[in-house]
């Protein structure tokens, strides 16, 4: 029935738009000049390829750290987990190249596994308010896209090099970069990027040293780039990413220097993507296919009552993503369909053994999940008003060792209004719909069962905020303010930790509010932000009220940047969190009040392009410059009182070379 619903909303759309293109002037895509930029999109849609390297970013907390209302907690790479708008990365959509990365392998790990030194751009979308963010989105989506051989390559240039070399001292990490690229032919361009990066011991603000993460990171991109004409672009890469070492398997939890077993995460990502796009307003296709792969591998070890063979935790992702743009006068139209198959496995060189001569099978075929959703979205300008309205209708079909179906229409909205030239107001709207997620892969046994009630997460989020260009005021080339409060709503809240029975958890609220500045005069840059989280949560076995993990929390953020030379430019960024406390629910303990300290920190980074020494670039910057002792308040072991705080890195002196060739 939604089905058809679905496809009537969309019909409709589709015949008023026409109508009104019929009085209207057509205008091809690349000339479409819809204003759509806003404080926000300043702070979380461009962080560029050149914003990392300036930073030396490493590791994803790198990469997102500046956005705000995201927080990202831990302190090695397989530690670091993400928040946005109070919940983390769980409930958002997270794709690189359009590739869905999906699961949790282990609840004491993240599952982001992004080296930024292959990355091109990065975008955040801030809420679920887009049909054209995928499935399954409740407080955001992470785009990262990777390199392509045109980001190297100079007009006319056949083939070059780049290699950087770089240290870390908070980490002991020793990190060396190659990429190739090259032209075959006017069609036919390619890259290819190699990274490793070895962890050594670890250092956290005072002093302190840990020797149980140490690891080796070894990434690598390859992309082959066929310009077949001016009308069609296909894209075929590749991307691994293999996070490894004799280090404890749980990163989030404090380190030791315990001598430790092998384990290791890894990525693998293949890729096509292909655009067609002909001198027609009408047709803008793009299409995506897609494979991935996410594992967690454990050495054989020995316990005190069984030894286990070498096991392997695997969560696998293909899909693809099928879409439209067509101009129609004041309507900018996308449209397509999209699926997602996903599974999980656990695979074993052999069976446990125990003392007693017992022997186990730990090989497991887990969950399936097969999601295929139709979507549109109608952006349109009227006079003083940008209106976007969207819809997506996604069909979501447990299999495997689980058995359900769900099913939802999910409209979206966003408007701004431009009331003055300086003012404009926003307003946004989107239905939450995320079908059951798979549990957890290193939990997954033989003895696994669903739970008799499985439900989707449905909710609902609420946005109203305003924009005022500052630029004529503060005499800038360009400035502006922005002001945003939100409120969603998730019913049958269901996280995949320890949750292989899929049971909904509680009910729960998160509201909050954002505001932010940026301004840019001259050879003089700054963005400084302030996001607050809050919220109630309601368990659904004991009707308990309690606050969320993200309650209460003040996270401030300030970057500065100036041109200092021509060959010099310097920056500085500081984040502060006020300290709080927050009631935290167990089913053991009940409800707990505990307190979190407030923590600032502060960086510097600069870069040196001397004109003597053409194509290097030297990269220094010191994090963390006080040697702060901070727990990040997402993070594991937040309260004051835990003796297992998993603290963040000390002062980190960075250094990095780059030359080109």
């Amino acid at each position: 029935m939604k089905l058809k619903i679905a496809k009537t909303v969309a019909a409709l759309m589709l015949a008023n738009i026409s109508v009104q293109a019929e009085n209207s002037q057509s205008t091809h895509l690349d000339d479409v000049n819809i204003k759509t930029t806003t404080a926000f999109d300043a702070q979380i849609k461009s962080i560029s390829s050149q914003e990392l390297e300036d930073k030396q970013a490493s590791d994803v907390k790198d990469v997102l750290k500046s956005i705000p209302s995201v927080d990202v907690s831990g302190d090695a790479r397989y530690a670091q987990k993400i928040y946005v708008r109070g919940l983390d990365d769980k409930s958002s959509n997270i794709t690189v190249d359009g590739a869905k990365v999906g699961g949790q392998l282990f609840h004491h790990s993240g599952d982001q596994t992004i080296d930024p030194s292959l990355l091109k751009i990065t975008s955040v979308e801030l809420g679920p308010n887009s049909a054209l963010s995928g499935s399954g989105v409740i407080n955001g989506s992470f785009v990262y896209e990777t390199k392509d051989p045109s980001d190297f390559l100079e007009p006319n240039e056949v083939f070059g090099g780049k290699v950087t070399l770089g240290y870390q001292s908070g980490y002991e990490r020793k990190t060396g970069t190659v990429a190739v690229f090259g032209r075959v032919n006017d069609k036919v361009e390619f890259v290819g990027i190699g990274t490793i990066s070895d962890d050594g011991t670890l250092r956290i603000g005072g002093g302190e040293e840990f020797t149980s993460k140490e690891s080796r990171l070894e990434s690598g991109l390859a992309k082959i780039v066929i310009k077949a004409n001016d009308y069609n672009t296909i894209k075929l890469s590749y991307n691994r990413y293999e996070d490894s070492g004799d280090r404890q398997l749980s990163g989030e939890k404090v380190g030791t220097d315990n001598e430790e077993d092998y384990n290791s995460i890894t990525r693998d990502t293949f890729n096509i993507n292909y655009e067609y796009k002909p001198d027609n307003e009408l047709v803008n296709v793009k299409a995506n296919t897609y494979y991935n792969e996410q594992y967690l591998t454990r050495e054989a070890t020995s316990e005190a009552t069984y030894e286990e063979p070498e096991r392997e935790y695997k969560n696998t992702t293909l899909g693809y993503d099928l879409r439209n743009t067509s101009l129609l006068g004041i309507h900018k139209i996308t449209y397509g369909t999209d699926y997602t198959h996903e599974e999980q496995e656990v695979s074993a060189d052999g069976y446990r053994v125990y003392t007693t001569g017992v022997t186990e099978d730990l090989n497991v075929s887990g969950g399936e999940i097969d999601n295929r959703g139709l979507y549109i979205e109608d952006e349109m300008q009227l006079n003083k008003l940008t209106l976007t309205l969207g819809a997506r209708y996604d069909y979501h079909e447990l299999g495997g060792i689980y058995d359900g179906t769900f099913k939802e229409l999910s409209p979206k909205l966003k408007a701004k209004y431009q009331l003055t030239d300086e003012l404009a107001l926003k307003t946004a709207y989107g239905h939450i719909f995320k079908g059951p997620a798979l549990g957890e892969t290193l939990m997954l046994s033989s003895t696994t069962t669903q739970d008799d009630d499985v439900s989707a997460q449905i909710g609902n989020n609420f946005e109203l905020g305003f924009d005022y260009d500052l630029t004529n005021t503060l005499n800038a080339d360009y400035s502006i303010f922005g002001f945003n409060v939100y409120r969603y709503d998730v019913d049958n809240y269901s996280y995949p930790t320890k949750n292989n029975s899929l049971s909904s958890e509680s009910d729960v609220v998160i509201w909050g509010l954002e505001t932010m500045f940026s301004y840019e005069k001259d050879k003089f840059g700054l963005n400084a932000s302030h996001s607050y989280t809050d919220g109630k949560e309601k368990d659904l076995a004991s009707g308990t009220t309690y606050d969320p993990k993200a309650a209460h929390i003040h996270l401030f953020k300030i970057a500065l940047n100036y041109q200092l030379l021509n060959e010099l430019k310097g920056s500085y960024s500081t984040q502060f969190v006020p300290g709080n406390t927050w009631n935290e629910y167990s089913s053991t303990s009940g409800v707990i009040e505990y307190e979190r300290g407030g923590y600032a920190t502060h960086d510097v980074d600069f870069t040196y392009k001397p004109n003597s020494m053409k194509n290097t670039t030297f990269n220094f910057g010191v994090g963390n410059i006080f040697d702060k002792k901070y727990v990040s308040h997402n993070g594991f072991g937040a309260q004051t009182t835990s003796t297992n705080r998993n603290y963040d890195v000390g002062r980190n002196v960075k250094f990095q070379l780059s030359y080109r060739f």
